[in-house]
């Protein structure tokens, strides 16, 4: 995704076209693009890029690949950004020096904030995250979801990509109306923040539910919220506004911000999913049954999928005999509007203004129209429990002749995450003292107490400032760096390490880089040149691989790169600043070793705000 070429991709080109030339000059027959695909960052320790070509060559001539690589880097020249080239086994690994090491500080130093940055794309990406129902706060388990939600679409943004990010919010159903119940019969006057005390009510609610009479009444306020007219749906819906309000200023506390909120009482009422059928039962694919077991059903035919073909029965019911929709039809639906396949018929009004000074939409029964949807591409947070059914959204999607929209919807799935002995259910309120508010006071807590221990120099204020970047920090980092395949335990012990593989840790790197810069006061003009320590060349080069690890963890949509990166970078300039004096050095040598601090600085910043940590100046 990244367009501009960065210094480490201009390396490796030119490297590819040095490799091409030898090949034709040492009378072996390999194409650009085969010399090109062969190129790949050398394995540590044997110098920075390596070539392949030899053992596909050595297979078509059916000689030793060690002996082609060695004939192929006689051919070889070092000069210029290659210091040095050697042959080790079929592999040519070569060595970047003084002069490309020169070119990457300067480009950084040039380009700032925007290093690594893609240039502007036509694609629009819609990025749904994290969609928690309107009766609770966000425990540990949501933020998993919120966290890395919030990372994808900073990534994707960076990558050049215009992101739209959406929050559903499913304000229909037994749990909003268990809530509801609740809140007009039992207690009706809320306290503190709103979702903490919907979710505390609707744990009591839960249990008055189960007497019969009880249960009666919050079955007959679901069919109220759904038909959508009355008292009850217009109370139901203040509530619930009332609650997700509350749940942004959780996403506010933690940097996370939306586009606009589409609610299922507004999909309900607006009638997309008929209209979204209507169109289904165009492709054909689609079809209302006329006899059989699935008689008077909406179905969609899926023989032909090679992945349904060998069930015994592949076809899935949308809409029952009764009319009533299944979830894989309403979700098929919901998707065909964030593809813009089905005239949008949502109206929108404004719904708060956000910190970061954007306004937060939300669909309604008024307002105006908005460009929300029409994406080409769509990524789904969703746990990996609903791989099947996200599977099966596709396939259908496929089967109605949808094939590139079905291509482009990803599934982001995740697994879920926890704390030590704990786990978390709105109904059983196993939640309570584990909330995302609970996580965030602690954390805020502990980095004050580590900060007031550590840095007894900083003011009350500074100290409170700097304690709440690195709390927050922590969480967020934590949760990101876990791949989201694996299950995630979130450990106090492990997020606020200092010394160890934790945001603190990155982050004192940066407010170091900070320091060192203002201390040193007014900084001539670099000569990068004079930078030939090993240390010194290793960390400029790490820095040159920023742009293409943006690029990967945009393209694979894992910011967990973006983490691991950034503490490899905090490793490599602890180890520069231990060999390397900086403002003790003298002259030219003193001006070179800043800038490649101020470019460590930006590197380390621009990585943080990938995954939404802030740098403090000063820890």
């Amino acid at each position: 995704m990244v367009d501009e070429v960065d210094s480490y991709s201009d390396a490796k080109k030119t490297i590819a076209k040095m490799i091409f030339e030898a090949c034709k000059k040492a009378g072996f027959s390999a194409s650009a693009e085969e010399v090109q695909a062969s190129i790949e960052d050398a394995k540590p320790g044997f110098g920075d890029v390596a070539c392949t070509i030899a053992f596909s060559i050595a297979k078509g001539e059916k000689k030793n690949p060690k002996e082609v690589a060695e004939k192929i880097a006689g051919g070889i020249e070092a000069g210029g950004m290659i210091s040095e080239v050697k042959v080790l086994g079929p592999y040519i690994n070569f060595y970047l020096g003084n002069a490309f090491a020169s070119e990457v500080l300067a480009e950084i130093g040039k380009k700032k904030d925007d290093y690594g940055r893609g240039k502007k794309k036509k694609l629009k990406v819609m990025i749904e995250f994290p969609s928690v129902n309107p009766n609770k706060p966000w425990h540990v388990g949501h933020l998993r979801n919120a966290l890395l939600g919030d990372s994808v679409a900073r990534v994707l943004e960076f990558s050049g990509l215009h992101v739209e990010r959406i929050d559903y919010i499913d304000d229909l159903g037994m749990q909003v109306a268990t809530s509801l119940w609740s809140y007009l019969n039992v207690n009706g006057k809320i306290e503190g923040k709103a979702d903490q005390w919907i979710g505390k009510e609707y744990v009591e609610a839960s249990k008055k539910s189960e007497e019969a009479k009880v249960g009666e009444e919050i079955k007959r306020t679901v069919k109220e919220l759904e038909e959508g007219q009355g008292e009850i749906a217009k109370k139901g819906r203040v509530l619930c506004e009332k609650c997700v309000k509350a749940q942004y200023e959780t996403a506010y506390a933690l940097g996370i911000y939306h586009d606009a909120l589409v609610w299922e009482s507004d999909i309900v009422r607006n009638k997309l999913l008929e209209k979204a059928v209507g169109k289904m039962l165009e492709s054909g694919k689609v079809v209302k049954e006329s006899e059989g077991e699935n008689k008077g059903c909406v179905v969609a035919k899926l023989e032909d999928d090679e992945e349904f073909k060998n069930l015994q029965n592949p076809d899935k019911v949308l809409l029952r005999s009764n009319g009533t929709a299944t979830y894989t039809a309403k979700d098929i639906a919901f998707h065909m509007w964030k593809f813009g396949l089905v005239e949008s018929p949502f109206k929108y009004e404004k719904f708060d203004k956000q910190p970061n000074g954007k306004e937060l939409y939300s669909t309604s029964g008024k307002g105006k129209p908005m460009r929300f949807g029409k994406a080409d591409v769509v990524v789904n947070l969703i746990g990996v429990e609903q791989k099947y059914p996200q599977k099966v959204l596709n396939v259908v999607l496929r089967s109605m002749g949808f094939v590139k929209q079905a291509e482009n919807h990803i599934h982001l799935s995740y697994e879920h995450a926890g704390l030590p002995d704990a786990k978390f259910s709105g109904r059983e309120g196993t939640w309570l003292g584990y909330s995302a508010d609970d996580v965030i006071a602690e954390a805020e807590k502990r980095a004050y107490e580590e900060i007031r221990e550590r840095f007894k120099d900083m003011g009350e204020e500074e100290k409170r400032g700097v304690a709440r970047m690195v709390g927050l920090g922590a969480v967020r980092f934590s949760f990101i760096r876990t791949t989201p395949e694996k299950k995630l335990i979130f450990k106090w012990e492990e997020a606020l390490n200092f010394e160890g593989d934790s945001a603190p840790y990155v982050q004192y790197s940066h407010a170091r880089a900070s320091r060192i810069l203002e201390k040193a006061g007014e900084v001539g003009k670099a000569s990068y040149g004079l930078l030939v320590e090993k240390e010194e060349l290793e960390l400029a080069k790490l820095l040159s691989k920023f742009p293409l690890i943006a690029e990967k963890s945009a393209k694979e949509y894992r910011p967990h790169y973006i983490a691991e990166y950034a503490l490899e970078v905090a490793t490599h300039f602890s180890r520069f600043y231990n060999v390397a004096p900086v403002l003790k050095a003298e002259g030219e040598l003193r001006d070179a070793r800043l800038g490649l601090v101020n470019a460590t600085k930006i590197v380390l910043k621009n990585s943080l705000a990938l995954i939404g940590v802030e740098a403090p100046e000063r820890m």
